[in-house]
């Protein structure tokens, strides 16, 4: 023995999870299988919570499920190690606040488009959700179009602003982007246009029919609840996007901050800025933003009436987008909502796989439920217990969802999005192939066992190695994939 240096107590790490507010989130998506959600601070970026759930125990077998489908479910969608907060889904509407401020950056203010029920592009009518219910939105503004969802403004406004100003705002706020929290697991999605479409897809080419699309958060566009998230609080807090910080400080055992090899706090206080979008558009068109979802939840009319609370003024957006995944077709639910509306303390981005309802139906009471309990117990009505709960289970995970309610929840009404008959696009879908590295546990005499413990998930097969091009851009090679139309839903 040449010398040995004793062990020592290492530093504390501090996170921003609230854990009262991660025990809320986590019971409120026990009521959905395969659905993630976040909150965050919109003021400095903290994240808050971060919760996912799992479809069921990958180790029970259930005996309704044919062989294909529990082969697929034990690789997919059934992994509890995937963390759905930060996982890359088609977003649908609530994609339409990028698109809203890449139009305005366009000065596209004051422009006004009719909504016939449909707008065509080649030889492909896409249909306004609203078809459906045999009325049209008539003549509209940006304002009321956010607050009826009106696909047919957005396919014409989306255009008129153009997929380059789409995709220029889309990165400003971190869509497509990594989020610097360096976590396994995280998918960075797609911020798709034409650069992108010559790399991944270079026999087709784009068109104002891949444009509108995008404007409508469907096609390649691919987003995960963190990037919504984090960009919803760029409209809340009036157009800061900041990153999103889960490690709030690292303290010695004396209560000295740890610091860097340059002698600086390894952990800096000052909330790091990713864009600041007044840059770009004006303080006054951010407030038409912001009014337009206002409307959607406190207007009649608006898409996501069940958001409506008593005592807090509440702004969001519904999302649904329905996709093809493995010749099952099924939405994916979202919901994104902040408040309090004057003076925003939460945002709050839900979404869920597996529904066959829209997302006001299943991802907004979810968010509801989350935001309205977080505002209660900032007032002192409400104590959420933190204790150790057991993990979520769903005798049928293969069940769509049509809709999720809580006592006292608020009804629907004949004003929330339908559905249209067009075809459904195939996209990706969220899956483990980023699943972390879990040391196995020592036995008594503290040697690692060879056998492999019994309640460990499957491990999906090693993911390919990312190309040059794919690692340029962070994003992932879909399928390939004709031209994409509307989905059913999205809304």
């Amino acid at each position: 023995m040449l010398k040995e240096d004793p062990p020592q107590q290492g530093a504390n790490v501090f996170l921003t999870i609230d854990a009262r507010i991660q025990a809320i989130a986590d019971e409120a998506l026990r009521a959905v299988s395969r659905a993630g959600a976040v909150v965050v601070d919109p003021n400095n970026g903290n994240v808050l919570a971060m919760a996912s759930v799992p479809s069921f125990d990958p180790n029970t077998f259930i005996p309704s499920i044919k062989a294909k489908d529990w082969q697929a479910l034990r690789k997919d969608e059934g992994d509890p190690l995937v963390n759905r907060a930060m996982s890359a889904l088609p977003p649908g509407s609530t994609f339409k606040l990028i698109t809203s401020f890449a139009g305005l950056r366009k000065n596209l203010t004051n422009n006004k488009y009719n909504c016939g029920g449909g707008v065509s592009y080649g030889d492909h009518f896409f249909r306004c959700w609203v078809a459906e219910k045999h009325y049209t939105h008539g003549t509209i503004g940006l304002v009321d179009a956010i607050k009826v969802s009106c696909d047919s403004f957005f396919y014409q406004y989306g255009n008129a602003a153009g997929i380059q100003s789409i995709d220029a705002v889309g990165k400003m706020l971190g869509i497509g982007q990594e989020s610097g929290l360096q976590l396994s697991g995280e998918q960075t999605g797609n911020m798709p246009g034409p650069e992108w479409m010559q790399i991944h897809h270079p026999q087709e080419r784009w068109s104002q029919a891949q444009t509108a699309n995008v404007s409508i958060g469907q096609g390649y566009t691919l987003v995960s609840p963190l990037q919504l998230a984090m960009a919803y609080a760029t409209a809340a807090n009036g157009g800061t996007c900041y990153y999103p910080r889960l490690v709030d400080k690292v303290l010695n055992q004396d209560g000295s901050p740890v610091l860097d090899e340059h002698g600086k706090p390894a952990i800096p206080q000052t909330p790091r800025v990713r864009y600041d979008l007044r840059r770009e558009v004006t303080p006054e068109q951010i407030e038409l933003v912001r009014k337009g979802l206002w409307k959607v939840v406190n207007e009649d009319g608006g898409t996501g009436g069940r958001a409506r609370l008593k005592d807090v003024v509440v702004a969001g957006k519904t999302g649904t987008a329905q996709a093809t995944d493995r010749g099952h077709e099924e939405n994916v639910a979202w919901f994104v909502c902040f408040a309090p509306f004057d003076h925003p303390k939460y945002v709050v981005a839900v979404m869920v796989q597996g529904a066959s309802g829209h997302g006001g139906e299943v991802a907004g009471p979810i968010a509801t439920r989350i935001l309205e309990r977080t505002v209660a117990m900032d007032e002192g009505n409400f104590d959420m217990q933190v204790a150790w709960t057991s993990p979520a289970h769903h005798p049928n995970p293969l069940q769509l969802i049509k809709a999720v309610s809580y006592t006292g929840g608020n009804l629907g009404s004949d004003d929330e999005e339908g559905a249209d008959a067009s075809q459904s696009a195939d996209v990706q879908m969220a899956s483990d192939n980023a699943s972390p590295d879990v040391e196995q546990e020592p036995d008594a005499q503290g040697q690692v066992s060879k056998r492999p413990r019994v309640a460990r998930a499957v491990t999906a097969p090693a993911p390919r190695p990312l190309n040059f091009f794919e690692r340029l851009f962070g994003a992932r090679r879909p399928a390939p994939q004709p031209t994409p139309v509307p989905p059913r839903r999205r809304f």
